[in-house]
Parts: structure tokens; C-alpha cells; sequence
């Protein structure tokens, strides 16, 4: 009853900042559930897509920054945050980005860029791939599904032992993966909003634990690599030198698979650049695809 009392107070906090910001919390049902978003900003069409284990918040310090050239959308995937998690729903990521489409469609948006970070990343590499027609552009933040990256500590602990250390069973685990996620210490949060985050990245563990295993399997998913080579959209990877989730070795092999990509490498960077180099991030885009 208490976390119950306490999650709701925490959202009408996080939503209150987000309108604020210019960003507006919406619910959108197709035949796979109910996606909530937040929207903002004019322009054309952008859409940005969260991580494994992750939720539309991580884009707060980006968002509005690219609000100011694009209208921005920014969903909880289906099986993470505010949105459905249906029983039957897959996640191999050609499923995940078809998932996207259909809720695009309920929306209206028909031509958009794209931008994902991790599994979001691989997810914006299987858009641009199997709906080059739809997507103006690609942007991949450290992206999951190459083949042949070398593997950090963490992805070789998962290939010896099967441990998914990215799915947490206490609060102590939670706050282990948030500080992986960045090059040193997470950056400050307010305790009300990381206990929020942390109660429900524990809630999903068993979901969290099933989307990781299928999206992972390479039998299941085509390689970010043979994506990137095959699609005539015009893309943008960068990667955090420092990433300990998903190897920096994995820009060299995309860029090696595709050389029109356009690369950056940021120095003392982990693996959520979107987050603590916002700014970079915003800056290099607006390079690789001029605002109109």
C-alpha cells in the first residue's frame, strides 16, 4: 500500500516536470496494448527509443533539446515503464520494431527519424532496415545486436554462465546497474525517482529476464551489422569509449559493415550517452542531419 501511495506521488512528479518541459504524457491502443508517451516540440517527426530495461524518461535530458528542430515521441516500449506487458507479446527485435510501426500508425506519423539507444539502438537499425520508406534517418546510441564485438566483463560473464545481471532482484542490484551504465557514478537523481525506478525494474524482473534472452538469440535476430550494410537511410552511430554493457569495438565493425555511417567515439563515455552528454549527442545529430 505504502509503494503503491508512493509510486503514484512519484509519477504525478515526474509528469508535473515533464510538462514543464514542454513534454505531454499520452496513451495511444493497438492490437498490442497500450503504449504511453510523452510528445513535444514542432518539426518533423522524431522518434526515440529507450533501452533494455530502461523507459522513455532516459531521454529527458536530450528531449528537449532535439524539441527544438523536431516533434519528438517518446514511448515506453511495450513490456517496460507506463505501457502494456501482454503475455503474448514478443521481443526478438524485428517483432519490437514492428511494434513501433503499428503504434506509429494508430498515430498518424508516417515518415520520421529515429533515434535508439541499446536495445533501442538495435531497434532503430532493424527500422531503417526493414522500413526504409518510413525512415528519414537512423541515429544509434551504442547499440546492441553486433556481431563480432568483443565482449565487456559483463557480456562474458553472461556467455559463460547465463547470469542476466541486467534484470535486478533488490534495490542494491538496481543502483549496481544504473552506475554500470555510465563511466564512473550515475549522475544525480532525486532518491524519491530512483526508488521509483528501482520498484519497478524489480517488479518486471521475470519480463525483463524473457525480452533479454530473445532479443540476444542470434538465431532469432538478423546482426546490427548485415542491417546497417543492407539499408539505404542515412545514419549516425556513437558510442561511449568507456561503455561496460556493449563493447566500443562493435562502431569499428558497423562502420567496417556500412562506411557512409557517420561515427563518433566519445572519450570517458558509457553506454547512455543520451544522458550525461546530451549536449554531444545534440550537437553531432544536428550535424549529420541539419535542422530544415
Amino acid at each position: 500500500m505504502i509503494d503503491s501511495l508512493m509510486n503514484w506521488i512519484c509519477r504525478k512528479l515526474i509528469d508535473s516536470k515533464c510538462k514543464q518541459m514542454g513534454l505531454t504524457k499520452h496513451a495511444a491502443d493497438t492490437v498490442d496494448g497500450r503504449t504511453v508517451y510523452f510528445k513535444g516540440g514542432q518539426g518533423p517527426d522524431m522518434v526515440l527509443l529507450h533501452g533494455f530495461g530502461a523507459n522513455k524518461e532516459n531521454w529527458l535530458a536530450l528531449a528537449p533539446r532535439l524539441m527544438r528542430h523536431y516533434t519528438v515521441w517518446v514511448p515506453d516500449l511495450i513490456g517496460f515503464g507506463e505501457s502494456d506487458r501482454p503475455a503474448n507479446a514478443r521481443f526478438h527485435i524485428a517483432a519490437q520494431a514492428e511494434r513501433v510501426v503499428r503504434w506509429l500508425d494508430c498515430l498518424g506519423v508516417k515518415s520520421f527519424h529515429v533515434m535508439g539507444n541499446s536495445m533501442g539502438g538495435y531497434m532503430a537499425g532493424a527500422l531503417a532496415a526493414n522500413f526504409p520508406n518510413r525512415v528519414l534517418s537512423a541515429c544509434l546510441l551504442n547499440p546492441a545486436g553486433v556481431n563480432g564485438a568483443e565482449h565487456t566483463a559483463i557480456g562474458q560473464a553472461f556467455a559463460e554462465s547465463g547470469k542476466i545481471i541486467l534484470a535486478p532482484t533488490t534495490f542494491q542490484e538496481y543502483e549496481h546497474i544504473i552506475d554500470l551504465c555510465f563511466n564512473g557514478k550515475a549522475p544525480p537523481m532525486p532518491g524519491f525517482m530512483r526508488k521509483y525506478f528501482g520498484r519497478m525494474s524489480i517488479q518486471n524482473k521475470a519480463l525483463l529476464d524473457r525480452v533479454f534472452m530473445e532479443f540476444v538469440i542470434p538465431d532469432a535476430n538478423v546482426s546490427l551489422n548485415d542491417m546497417v550494410a543492407s539499408t539505404p537511410v542515412p545514419l549516425m552511430v556513437v558510442w561511449g569509449d568507456s561503455d561496460l554493457l556493449v563493447h566500443s569495438s562493435g562502431l569499428a565493425l558497423l562502420k567496417q559493415a556500412q562506411p557512409a555511417i557517420h561515427d563518433l567515439m566519445l572519450e570517458n563515455t558509457g553506454h547512455c550517452p543520451m544522458v550525461d552528454r546530451a549536449s554531444q549527442v545534440y550537437k553531432a545529430h544536428l550535424a549529420f542531419m541539419p535542422a530544415s
